[in-house]
């Protein structure tokens, strides 16, 4: 399950790097297209609409690339059955097509431009290239919101919380759940036996994942023994760690008695 939640992410954080790219290669093709405008002379303007042209092809190429990555990602948020980042990285898939397509009309009008020796059509050709280029970079916009939106709806569909169940949420296993926070959270504070200094709490170690914190606790199987049993606590208040690791006012001075009071009652509910 979270192999595949990473791979989607990895999907459209590549989407993303293409998109850049994408975008870098349009500025320069408008930069051309300005200079086109400026140029003394209609070979100089053929020239400028080559160059210009050859930019928006290349813009084109790492559009296609976008448009894959959304793809593979749109496939594996369906695996996970996670329909709205399914449906969003479908989105950012059919808007990265649409600037394509706006992209192919502006290369053939740059085209056009780079042939032609009438200044009246070579003027009416540079302008409808850069509609088109502007058309192609708001259709990109919308597929960088439409990324966001999966990247959104695929953590909370891929990491379970303890107030994200319902009587229709599917429940994932402590096992998986303790590996995911442990590989792909922020270890925000570890407290140690010799610190903890109690009969059943051997270490606590909280991390923090999407805002939430969660805290892994290592417990004494026995008060003399040194084997333990792992435990997960989801979405735990950040003023709740920080009595229990600092000890509120009123509190008493032991880390258990603090643990039962401040952590126990978020226990995940995973099996």
């Amino acid at each position: 399950m979270y192999s595949q939640v990473s791979d989607v992410t990895e999907a459209i954080e590549e989407s993303y790097e293409n998109y850049q790219d994408a975008f870098n290669k349009l500025k320069n093709a408008r930069s051309y297209i300005s200079d086109a405008f400026n140029a003394e002379s209609i070979s100089g303007v053929q020239s400028y609409a080559n160059y210009a042209e050859s930019e928006v092809s290349s813009a084109k190429r790492y559009l296609g690339y976008a448009e894959d990555e959304a793809d593979d990602a749109e496939t594996e948020a369906g695996y996970l059955n996670c329909y709205d980042a399914e449906n969003a990285a479908k989105d950012a898939e059919d808007y990265f097509y649409d600037a394509k397509r706006n992209l192919s009309n502006a290369e053939s009008s740059l085209s056009s431009a780079s042939y032609t020796s009438d200044a009246d059509y070579l003027s009416d050709y540079l302008n409808e290239a850069s509609n088109y280029i502007n058309q192609a970079i708001n259709n990109m916009g919308y597929a960088v919101d439409e990324l966001n939106n999966t990247l959104k709806y695929i953590r909370s569909c891929g990491v379970p919380t303890s107030n994200s169940y319902s009587g229709t949420s599917q429940t994932t296993s402590c096992e998986d759940l303790l590996s995911y926070i442990q590989d792909n959270g922020y270890r925000k504070s570890k407290l140690s036996s010799y610190t903890l200094d109690s009969s059943w709490l051997y270490e606590v170690t909280a991390y923090t994942y999407d805002y939430d914190i969660y805290v892994i606790a290592k417990i004494k199987k026995s008060e003399y023994s040194y084997q333990t049993n792992t435990y997960i606590f989801c979405g735990v208040p950040s003023t709740n760690w920080s009595n229990f690791k600092n000890g509120g006012y009123g509190d008493s001075n032991s880390y258990g008695k603090r643990f039962h009071k401040y952590i126990f009652d978020y226990k995940c509910d995973c099996y």
